[in-house]
């Protein structure tokens, strides 16, 4: 292995297979980034997600699972289920993945959560808002229970201006400057 520092990154030579290089150049390709950004993407996300990930708790589930979950919940119960999680496990896995408890953090995680698990959203910013369309696929009740973990994050812990609309499959979350 041989390593050459520059002033913002170093220059790494490793082996890996020719089986999972012939992978990665086909996933490069697919996704139309250089095999270097690929690699510094697969590192980032190691190190940003996966990596901790089971330290904090977090764990993979299939999507059906979820849903048949989450459709058994009433109202009531997706409440109960949104203002526990924000209280006693968002705030810990904050904590744990970011070092901190803030609007930025929280933010920070939702959005590396968006991208690995590949659900689409998109954020927009100007001078009056922050606003992320979240589109998950999974129901109402999974949007109601998003819309209720939000409200409680932002507008009961954060003391945040905020409005949230929910469809079947998707969520739109303002927070109002």
């Amino acid at each position: 292995m041989t390593l050459r520092q520059s002033s913002t990154s170093d220059c790494i030579t490793f082996r890996i297979s020719v089986n999972n290089l012939d992978l990665l150049v086909k996933e490069s390709q697919s996704k139309q980034v250089s095999l270097n950004t690929l690699a510094k993407q697969i590192v980032n996300e190691h190190f940003n997600w996966h990596s901790r990930a089971a330290q904090a708790k977090l764990h993979y589930w299939p999507k059906s699972f979820l849903i048949r979950v989450i459709n058994q919940l009433t109202n009531e119960q997706l409440c109960e289920l949104a203002r526990n999680t924000a209280k006693n496990d968002l705030v810990d896995v904050s904590l744990f993945l970011r070092g901190e408890f803030t609007i930025a953090s929280l933010s920070n995680i939702a959005e590396t959560w968006l991208r690995i698990s590949q659900m689409p959203y998109r954020c927009e910013v100007n001078a009056d808002f922050f606003k992320i369309i979240i589109e998950h696929d999974m129901g109402y009740k999974y949007s109601y229970l998003i819309k209720e973990i939000s409200r409680y994050l932002l507008d009961v812990a954060f003391g945040a201006n905020t409005s949230c609309d929910i469809t079947d499959n998707s969520v739109v979350i303002k927070l109002h400057s």
